[in-house]
């Protein structure tokens, strides 16, 4: 038997030292053509498919929804047809016997569930010398060849086995949703985490401001993101994240924004965002979200995200504590905007092993301030006028506005056709 090709689990990000396995196209003994794609692997924000550099057939080392940690094995693309091993079960590949010697003298590697079976028997692995990937069903199977039938349980909690309650129906989670609790957990599991709550008066924002958008009309989304990167420069503890007895500061500002329209929890990435202006992060948002309905997300779309915004404002829901997520220190939750008080809840998660309650008030009172001065500026607006032909700027049917000059009398304003004629 001659090997083709061997396919590791790549170290697609920072985050990632383990990838679960989620889409395996073939079985064991497959033949498979180049370019094929034969594993999918998901990380901790995308799915990443692994495909043939050549042709030929295809041996797995894993199996379905399995925990594989980076540069593990866990394909192979040899010469020699291999013959599928006859405990296979559902969707999972197992590695299997050659059509050559050779393969007796491989080491056998061993599902978490065919170990922990393995040490509860007291059995050798030498036993299953050269039969390649062990499953819980190899084992079974041979402590009682053809007779096996395996009793489904519930797990409680590792190493506490619980019986299946009466009239209740079970659900595995999914290897998503299973990440996604895994990587919430990272930074709520310390039990230090708090939320602050404030109120933004959106009295003039909805309208004359959120009307110069083109595809967030109703919403002030683009606005609380363009101030907040900016704000993050000052408040850096926000934009940090905790890592083991170390505060780890990011030195550039990278705003995510959560989704959840059809296809789970994603948190997409806006890249420097505090160097983009509010119409280009408005359509970064667009782009984005089309990716995610159309399932066109990269790995880059959905890492190295430094601060989290979740918007819910299309809901009823007048306020909520957002969840912090991986490498993060906070997340600024946005809930509806009530058109009868002209009011808005902004929450801000923060986690306490980074900074202070004090810091982070200082954060969201100043970032409610921000806000609100658009509809203050706007006011403020209504009575300047040009001070050579005195037209107000209510007057400037253009839309461009009035240009500061110097006069001997100091500053002024002058409207765009006074500017042209001289």
């Amino acid at each position: 038997m001659k090997v083709l090709q061997e396919i590791y689990v790549p170290h697609e990000s920072v985050n990632d030292q383990k990838l679960i396995v989620v889409g395996m196209n073939f079985k064991t003994g497959d033949k498979v053509k180049k370019d094929d794609v034969v594993i999918e692997l998901e990380t901790s924000k995308a799915i990443v498919t692994l495909e043939a550099a050549v042709s030929g057939y295809i041996v797995y080392h894993c199996d379905l929804n399995d925990d594989v940690e980076v540069n593990r094995l866990v394909v192979q693309i040899t010469d020699v047809k291999q013959k599928a091993n006859n405990t296979n079960r559902g969707n999972s590949r197992n590695i299997v016997a050659a059509d050559s010697e050779a393969v007796t003298n491989i080491e056998p590697q061993f599902s978490k569930r065919a170990l922990a079976l393995l040490n509860e028997k007291k059995l050798s692995k030498h036993i299953f010398k050269g039969q390649g990937f062990i499953t819980e069903d190899t084992i079974l199977n041979y402590l009682n060849p053809g007779g096996n039938k395996r009793t489904t349980q519930t797990v409680n909690a590792p190493g506490v086995k619980r019986a299946p309650l009466p009239n209740v129906s079970y659900e595995k989670l999914s290897a998503e949703k299973r990440r996604e609790i895994e990587y919430l957990s990272s930074v709520q599991g310390a039990n230090l985490v708090s939320t602050l709550y404030i109120d933004i008066n959106t009295a003039g924002l909805i309208g004359p401001v959120s009307n110069k958008f083109r595809y967030f009309k109703e919403s002030i989304l683009p606005l609380l993101i363009f101030e907040a990167a900016k704000l993050l420069l000052k408040y850096p503890q926000l934009n940090a994240f905790y890592d083991d007895g170390q505060i780890a500061t990011y030195k550039y500002v990278n705003i995510g924004i959560a989704i959840d329209i059809e296809d789970s929890l994603k948190v997409v990435n806006i890249p420097e965002t505090n160097k983009l202006d509010i119409f280009k992060i408005e359509e970064n948002i667009f782009e984005l979200s089309n990716k995610y309905i159309d399932k066109k997300l990269k790995v880059a779309d959905l890492t190295n995200i430094t601060f989290t915004v979740t918007d819910i404002s299309s809901t009823e829901v007048n306020y909520f504590a957002p969840l912090i997520n991986k490498d993060n220190a906070a997340i600024l939750g946005v809930s509806k905007i009530d058109e009868t008080t002209n009011t808005c809840t902004l929450s801000l998660a923060f986690d306490h092993r980074v900074t202070t309650g004090k810091y982070a008030g200082s954060f969201l009172t100043e970032l409610k301030t921000r806000i609100e001065s658009y509809a203050a500026n706007l006011d403020n607006t209504a009575h300047l006028e040009c001070y050579k032909c005195l037209r107000a700027i209510s007057e400037d049917l253009n839309d461009i506005g009035f240009i500061k000059v110097m006069t001997k009398k100091g500053e002024r304003l002058i409207c765009d056709a006074c500017l042209m004629n001289g």
